[in-house]
């Protein structure tokens, strides 16, 4: 078992309970899935979108709202 493979099981459960709702237990700024593309893109900067779809199992549309959302903030510029 790789570090991966215990990321995308760490993720999975996570989001199946529910355990780490950042925005309504830790008044955090960011939902657990914002924090996650955050985190993501901090440690890979140069990503293109469809990696990062692929790579956090995410919708199209939901992570293109996030990264709307994070370019109006100013926290990401698109190239």
């Amino acid at each position: 078992m790789t570090v991966q493979d215990i990321r995308a099981f760490n993720r999975f459960y996570t989001n199946v309970i529910g355990a780490l709702d950042y925005s309504r237990h830790l008044y955090a700024p960011f939902t657990l899935t914002e924090s996650r593309v955050l985190y993501e893109l901090a440690h890979s900067p140069r990503t293109d979108a469809a990696d990062l779809r692929g790579e956090l199992s995410l919708d199209a549309g939901y992570l293109s709202r996030i990264l709307n959302k994070f370019e109006d903030d100013g926290l990401i510029e698109r190239s």
